[in-house]
């Protein structure tokens, strides 16, 4: 195990771990907005944590893409044990981004408060940079930590109970956008490792399985998560429904983020035959 958990490993796990939990924290804005009708104000304020998970992505992919490195050996058998220690490193960081999506989901509750609170607070200062200039100041900062709430509460058994209320098939395609999305880069890693003479080409096509998750987000996964906001703000449907997908859309993350240990050899071999074709043609 102590060749599988080094220091490149333990860096970029925990740098996808965060970028794991703000995504999932992510899921949440819709239902701040929804609580204090202002969506759209919601939906532009998430900007600021949106630049904490790209920066993090930043610094990630060059140490990912540095394992790849080390796989390209002259000796075949010692390149095969690189390779199985290298997917060996993919699954612990699919485990980082599992550990980080619980966290966000435990963070849920407080967050959907804070960002309430944010939403107000944009309102008043106008512009995202004075609301970040705000926030560097500690006593407001640290008064955030009074919104902090205990996530297993008596109100959340009862939003179990509200599944019926939510598409089924809307929770299983978010279950699947999150695997391909998990699995989008480490595959082309994990390809780029398995055909060391296409490996600058595979690295290049993360879009072939990144596009997959995409289409079923703004086709199957978005459309119906902003008609249940709406519906809840409109006053169709209650508001404790926008908490209700809240809760099942965490889950259904977790269970993406499970769903991409078992898909990332098969979205290699697709990433490698995309590969291939593009090394025939030109």
């Amino acid at each position: 195990m102590g060749g599988v958990i080094d220091r490149a490993v333990v860096v970029v796990a925990v740098l996808i771990g965060i970028m794991a939990m703000i995504d999932t924290l992510s899921l949440s804005v819709r239902t701040s907005g929804a609580l204090v009708r202002r969506l759209a104000m919601a939906l532009s304020l998430f900007n600021l944590l949106v630049v904490i998970g790209r920066v993090s992505n930043l610094i990630q992919a060059p140490i990912v893409g540095n394992m790849v490195d080390k796989t390209v050996v002259p000796d075949p058998l010692l390149h095969q044990h690189l390779v199985h220690l290298l997917l060996l490193k993919i699954h612990v960081i699919i485990l980082a981004t599992s550990i980080g999506t619980i966290i966000g989901g435990l963070l849920t509750p407080s967050f959907v408060r804070i960002f309430s609170r944010m939403i107000y607070l944009f309102e008043e200062v106008k512009t995202l940079p004075r609301v970040a200039w705000m926030l560097l100041n500690p006593r407001r900062l640290f008064s955030f930590f009074s919104y902090l709430t205990w996530p297993f509460s008596k109100r959340l058994w009862g939003y179990f109970l509200g599944l019926p209320r939510i598409p089924a098939d809307f929770l299983v395609f978010q279950v699947l956008v999150t695997a391909f999305y998990t699995v989008g880069v480490l595959s082309t890693i994990y390809a780029a490792a398995l055909e060391p003479n296409l490996r600058a080409t595979a690295v290049t096509l993360s879009g072939i399985v990144n596009g997959i998750a995409t289409v079923l987000l703004f086709i199957l996964v978005d459309p119906p998560g902003a008609l249940i906001t709406d519906q809840c703000i409109n006053g169709v449907r209650p508001i404790e429904d926008v908490k209700v997908m809240n809760l099942y859309l965490v889950i259904a993350r977790f269970l993406g983020t499970i769903v991409a240990q078992f898909i990332i050899i098969a979205t290699a071999y697709l990433v490698l035959w995309a590969a291939g074709i593009v090394n025939r043609i030109f």
